[in-house]
């Protein structure tokens, strides 16, 4: 079968590219209590690191979501079982959760086409040679496109298979708040066909001193993955942020029911950007916002499908139910 690979992301010299991320930075750091967007991190580095953060053994959203996909595959190939099939992986990063489902798919010899969609160009690439080396002789095709969600969306075929199922996994729409994800849910269904899937994982309310542990490893991970933002700032536009003046600590906040990673100034400094004109201070101890993972409860998942045009079709737990991966089928 076809093992393809799309770029559709801007060249790195695009003045697209360059404006969003410029104003996202500036809009950012202007704030009263600065706060920057974790999209930010994620060059082909940031998506390395946080694959690294995927294999801690306390980060329970990635050790539960493996538990879930080798405990229910079988349930899932039953939902799909004898359709001709797309899974569309948004934020696919490696793949390592949907590789053991794709293994359990080829064996039982279904006609999956899967394409992986990630921001990281050579995470996509990866993967798609990854796969070939591995499936290359079975009925697996694979398409990986790097790209934003909804443009890569809009790039599948849609001709030549009668059903999309599309995974949103590893709670990454717990970067979004509780209203922007619903906005982000209406839209995948807006883009998908009556009788489509989705399945999307989602981190489970839980006692806040494993939230804590899960988000500050011993190894420094979550630390170096939320410092290669200033990296990324220094490498783009020109700033002068030195990393080792800052560090990062991830807490839970009963208010926003999300985990907040926070990178703080360890004395008082200010950060100059000479190609933009611009400098930022920072008082000694000052904080900068840098992620945000929302936690759910099961009444909040079902509102957000409920209230996005999806039926739900079950919800597969993990043992200790601190995760959930929530199929639904799209209604129209």
């Amino acid at each position: 079968m076809s093992f393809d690979f799309k770029n559709l992301r801007p060249d790195s010299n695009s003045d697209s590219k360059d404006h969003e991320f410029t104003q996202a930075v500036i809009k950012g750091l202007s704030e009263e209590r600065k706060r920057l967007p974790s999209w930010l991190i994620f060059d082909d580095r940031g998506s390395e690191i946080f694959e690294e953060i995927v294999g801690l053994k306390n980060y329970h959203p990635a050790v539960c979501e493996f538990e879930i996909f080798h405990t229910h595959k079988q349930t899932i190939a039953e939902l799909i079982f004898d359709e001709a099939l797309q899974i569309i992986d948004l934020g696919s990063g490696d793949a390592r959760k949907t590789r053991v489902l794709l293994e359990h798919l080829v064996e039982n010899e279904l006609q999956i086409h899967y394409i992986p969609i990630d921001i990281s160009a050579g995470a996509v690439k990866n993967l798609v040679t990854l796969l070939e080396s591995k499936f290359g002789n079975t009925s697996l095709a694979v398409t990986g496109i790097a790209s934003e969600y909804f443009q890569g969306l809009e790039a599948v075929p849609r001709e030549q298979f009668k059903r999309n199922f599309v995974f949103f996994l590893g709670s990454t729409i717990g970067n979004q708040d509780y209203p922007a994800a619903g906005k982000f849910l209406r839209r995948l269904w807006e883009s998908l066909n009556d009788g489509d899937y989705v399945m999307i994982g989602f981190d489970l309310m839980k006692n806040p001193k494993l939230l804590y542990r899960a988000y500050n490893d011993p190894e420094g991970v979550f630390q170096k993955f939320n410092l290669h933002l200033l990296d990324r700032i220094n490498q783009e536009l020109g700033a002068n942020f030195i990393k080792s003046n800052y560090v990062q600590e991830g807490h839970y906040n009963e208010q926003s029911h999300a985990v907040e990673s926070h990178v703080y100034s360890t004395e008082d400094q200010t950060v100059k950007m000479p190609a933009l004109g611009k400098e930022f201070h920072f008082k000694a101890w000052e904080g900068m916002q840098t992620e945000h993972s929302y936690k759910y409860t099961m009444p909040e998942i079902e509102a957000l499908a409920q209230n996005n045009g999806f039926e739900i079709v079950e919800h597969l737990f993990d043992s200790k139910k601190f995760f959930v991966d929530s199929i639904w089928k799209v209604k129209k």
